[in-house]
């Protein structure tokens, strides 16, 4: 006849045996799905903030080309000083 140490034993090892399967199924499969998934999200994050900095810059160039000499020595906050045709 089974004994309750028996029954007892053979819960805690089953429970034992059952959280190792449950370790190694994490470790071998859901833990590097997850890594990749998040890896991805991040670049997907990453290529939209280097577009929106392309974009920036390409206004930024825009806007600059059309800047004369003295205006653009202004706008780097200089003082344009056309006699000398220097900027200070």
């Amino acid at each position: 006849m089974i004994s309750r140490v028996s029954l007892a034993a053979g819960g805690i090892l089953g429970l034992i045996i059952g959280l190792l399967l449950y370790h190694l199924i994490n470790i071998a499969v859901w833990r590097p799905v997850a890594v990749n998934e998040g890896r991805e999200i991040e670049r997907g994050a990453i290529l939209r903030q280097a577009m929106k900095n392309i974009e920036q810059r390409g206004k930024t160039n825009a806007e600059i080309r059309v800047l004369d000499t003295g205006a653009l020595c202004r706008e780097l906050g200089g003082h344009w000083v056309p006699a000398d045709n220097v900027c200070e």
